[in-house]
């Protein structure tokens, strides 16, 4: 998970420390979960839009598979969710080790990634109804974004190290609250260590931006059945968590090891206040996780 990534109000561009902001941007692309849980098939269609012109049929369709994919996840999974936190919150108690952090981040992958899975149908079925135009119109959209990401990051490599260890020690007050300067020091030591990986996410970016696509134009030229079509998306959300390549996954988790040593050390270093800080906002996360599973219920 990167936590020094610039985190944009949308899906799939990062996270922040211990990652949990990542369910937020996930279900429900927006600083309030509820609003964002309630409103999820107006908040996807929203996105979507950005990249392609749905007919009505199409939206139609959105609509009812987000809901029916709400209704699952709100029976099955916010009760685990509200778990996890609430036994990440209890480990932060005490200190913590780099190997804790990669294990938090798995469990976090492993959630994602049953998301995923239930999901991938209902991307196979909307696939399965666009034209080459429309295709051809996400690629436009995708292909732009790639350029100002690609542009940004140039400006990004250009930075001074300090620069760069002030923006990442911004990030993390969203947790812990104002940084001390020995924890910017830390900060900026960690990023000193080891080479700027901007270009390295631009690239994985590029390649999913490609494999995405090319998935698309398979399945509007082969026409198959949409459990196979389904598959074929499983199949690509485990490359975004797991790359194949064996140089593309030693990279990933080498920044991963990286980034965990760096989070331990923020949350070990961090004072009475900045734990307080941290364990509210892990427990307003676990708070409106478990208030929408009751809400499910009730209904």
């Amino acid at each position: 998970m990167r936590f020094d990534s610039k985190s944009p109000p949308s899906l799939g561009n990062g996270s922040r420390l211990l990652a949990l902001g990542l369910f937020a941007l996930l279900i429900a692309a927006c600083s309030t979960i509820k609003l964002g849980y309630n409103n999820a098939d107006t908040l996807l269609l929203y996105s979507l839009d950005r990249y392609v012109s749905l007919t009505d049929e199409q939206e139609q369709m959105v609509r009812r598979r987000v809901e029916s994919l709400m209704a699952w996840h709100r029976a099955t999974q916010l009760t685990d969710y509200a778990a996890f936190v609430q036994h990440t919150r209890a480990r932060l108690d005490r200190s913590v080790s780099p190997a804790e952090i990669l294990e938090f981040n798995e469990g976090l992958i492993a959630r994602l990634a049953a998301l995923g899975e239930r999901a991938a149908p209902d991307a196979a079925a909307l696939a399965l109804t666009l034209t080459p135009p429309q295709i051809d119109q996400v690629e436009r959209k995708l292909v732009d974004d790639n350029i100002k990401a690609r542009k940004q990051s140039a400006q990004e490599v250009k930075q001074a190290l300090d620069a760069r260890a002030k923006k990442y020690a911004e990030r993390a007050e969203y947790w812990l609250g104002k940084v001390s300067d020995q924890q910017v020091q830390l900060v900026r030591a960690s990023l000193a260590s080891r080479p700027v990986d901007s270009q390295y996410w631009i690239e994985a970016r590029e390649r999913r931006t490609k494999d995405l696509v090319a998935i698309l134009r398979r399945i509007q030229a082969e026409r198959p059945a949409q459990e196979v079509a389904a598959n074929w998306f499983r199949a690509y959300f485990r490359e975004l968590a797991q790359p194949a390549n064996a140089d593309q996954r030693a990279r990933a988790e080498a920044f991963r090891r990286d980034n965990a040593r760096l989070i331990a050390q923020l949350v070990n270093s961090a004072s009475i206040e900045q734990r307080a800080h941290l364990d509210r906002k892990l427990s307003g996360f676990e708070t409106e996780f478990v208030q929408l599973a009751q809400r499910g219920t009730a209904g």
